[in-house]
């Protein structure tokens, strides 16, 4: 009984590891940049589908990004909008492989 019970958790647990999950990003989470970015870089571990992708300057309005892959794609590249100085926040959901909706944000500050 034990052993059947040690082999549903050891199931269970590599189950709720297999969603995507962000493994990379550029700009990275938390960094401080000089420059701005012409592009957003998402590295998933495994490929995922962007249903949704957005950035918000704080205190300015949120800006949908598009256009969006149309596949499921492990590095997701999307060219950004001007960026002026200050903080932003980059939002996204996506849907792994095993249909699990992932969402995230990064946040990283472009410099004077």
């Amino acid at each position: 009984m034990r052993a059947l019970v040690g082999s549903l958790l050891l199931v269970a647990s590599a189950g709720a590891q297999a969603h995507a999950h962000l493994q990379q990003s550029t700009p990275a989470d938390g960094s401080v940049i000089a420059t701005a970015p012409a592009k957003l870089v998402l590295r998933f571990s495994e490929a995922a589908q962007l249903t949704a992708l957005s950035i918000t300057k704080e205190g300015g309005a949120k800006r949908e990004l598009a256009p969006l892959p149309d596949r499921a794609q492990t590095t997701i590249e999307i060219v950004l909008p001007v960026l002026t100085p200050g903080r932003y926040a980059v939002s996204w959901r996506a849907v792994s492989g095993d249909g699990h909706v992932v969402p995230g944000t990064i946040h990283f500050t472009l410099g004077q």
